[in-house]
Formats: C-alpha cells, sequence, structure tokens
C-alpha cells in the first residue's frame, strides 16, 4: 500500500538473484508511475489480474513466480481467480503479505490500525505525518534519510482516496480459496513487523495452501526484501530452484 517499484531496488542489483532469474517488477494501480483512477470499477478485481497478465505478456513470461510485498499480496487472490492456479509456478508473500482484502482486519497490526485515520484523511498536514509514520514502521531500523523521503514521496503520489479504494476493495476471496491449494508458497516475515500479525497471517495461510515454506528473520520489520536483502534473496533463490526442479 502506497509504496512504489523502488523498494525492490536491491533485488535488480543483486548479480546472484539475476544469475538465475528473469526478473520484471511493474507498478500496481494507483500506486507510483501507474495511473492512479478514482473510480470504484478501476478497482474491482479482474482489472488487478489483467494488469498482471499484461506485464507477463509483454515480457514474454510463462508461468511466473508471484512476489508480493504487504497489501500487494492480494494480487495473488485476483490471478488465481481469473486465470486459474496453473497461470503461476508459485506465489512468495515477503514482508507482511495481505492474503486477501477479506483477511486485512485479522492480520493489521493495532498500532497501525490506529493510523489507518490519517493514513485516509484529506488535511494535508495529516498527509504529512501519515506518510512519516507509515514509512518509519515499515521497517526495523530506521531507514537512511535519503531513502526515507523516496519512500514517503511514493506514499504522497498516491491520492488519499486511491489508498481507501485498494483497502475496500472486493475480491474473489472464495474462488481462490478453491482453486490455490497446489500452488507452492514460500513466506517470508520479520519477528519486528509493525503492520502485519504474521501468525495470523501464516495460519490462514495454511489453510489455504497445502505447499508451504516459512522463514522468519530476526530484527526485520514490514520490508525483508529491503532490510536483510543478501539473506532473503537466497533464500528465494534456493526456494524457487527447489520449486523448479521438483516441477521438473
Amino acid at each position: 500500500m502506497s509504496c512504489t517499484a523502488l523498494g525492490f531496488e536491491h533485488q535488480f542489483v543483486d548479480p546472484n538473484l539475476l544469475a538465475d532469474f528473469h526478473v520484471v517488477r511493474y507498478e500496481l494501480r494507483g500506486h507510483g508511475r501507474s495511473d492512479k483512477p478514482l473510480n470504484t470499477e478501476a478497482y474491482e478485481s479482474v482489472r488487478f489480474a489483467e494488469d498482471f497478465k499484461t506485464v507477463c505478456d509483454a515480457f514474454g513470461l510463462n508461468k511466473p513466480f508471484l512476489w508480493m510485498w504487504s497489501l500487494g499480496g492480494t494480487i495473488a487472490v485476483d490471478v488465481i481467480a481469473a486465470y486459474g492456479p496453473e497461470y503461476l509456478s508459485g506465489l512468495l508473500y515477503i514482508g507482511g503479505g495481505v492474503l486477501s482484502t477479506s483477511h486485512i482486519e485479522t492480520c493489521i497490526q493495532p498500532s497501525l490500525g490506529a493510523l489507518i485515520p490519517t493514513l485516509l484523511s484529506d488535511s494535508s498536514d495529516d498527509m504529512t505525518a501519515a506518510a512519516e509514520g507509515f514509512v518509519d514502521s515499515a521497517v526495523g531500523t530506521p531507514l537512511p534519510y535519503s531513502i526515507k523521503l523516496q519512500w514517503m514521496g511514493g506514499f504522497i503520489a498516491q491520492p488519499r482516496a486511491t489508498r481507501n479504494l485498494h483497502i475496500s476493495r472486493l475480491q474473489p476471496h472464495e474462488v481462490w480459496q478453491a482453486k490455490a491449494k497446489a500452488v507452492p508458497v514460500l513466506i517470508i516475515n520479520g519477528k519486528e513487523d509493525q503492520h502485519c500479525v504474521y501468525e495470523n497471517m501464516i495460519a490462514i495461510a495454511r489453510t489455504v495452501y497445502d505447499d508451504i515454506e516459512v522463514k522468519l528473520l530476526d530484527g526485520v520489520g514490514h520490508s525483508p526484501h529491503f532490510e536483510s536483502p543478501a539473506e532473503v534473496n537466497a533464500l528465494v533463490r534456493a526456494w524457487t530452484n527447489r520449486v523448479l526442479w521438483k516441477g521438473a
């Protein structure tokens, strides 16, 4: 929510990750460099699935792994409901992956929940406070100031109404739950996550997916791919290669 693809910079400069995989990142609608429509219809589930397929088609991706961060975790619901589990090789929930919009209340940390009114406020003063509070709580240890301003800029670039439409949109989670069981899943979460109650998220994931591997990282917050990139990238490489060889 309210972040940009710049958060994945450490993955796009890792020679080991790039040696094994063709990596592609894109901005979710309403985020970063993507368009930011303000009408409810633009945030229907199928629109998010179509966006993902458009990116896959443009880059010639066949059965990709889908790497998701935080609210980005909801995209798996859209893709699987629209195109089926066979469209993907696996799912990676890296950093407090919200499983579906129907599970937000169950998985959100109380401290972040208390910030929601400010996050959705139409006051310019609240917007500044919300951006700083949100970004500060996204990591276990303080960000370098230049990166903090970059992440706050991503937050400010998103209209308040767009943020609300992301949180409140409806998803076909029953279809996802019925179809997704066989999809391999990797969950990597920081134990200091201030946004997601990861114990609840993992428990729910285990009711949906049959093949789950979980890694919990000490001293890491809501953004493990940024906070501990070398460890996370190595875990991702090892897991994805195991899944690919298992399926060969």
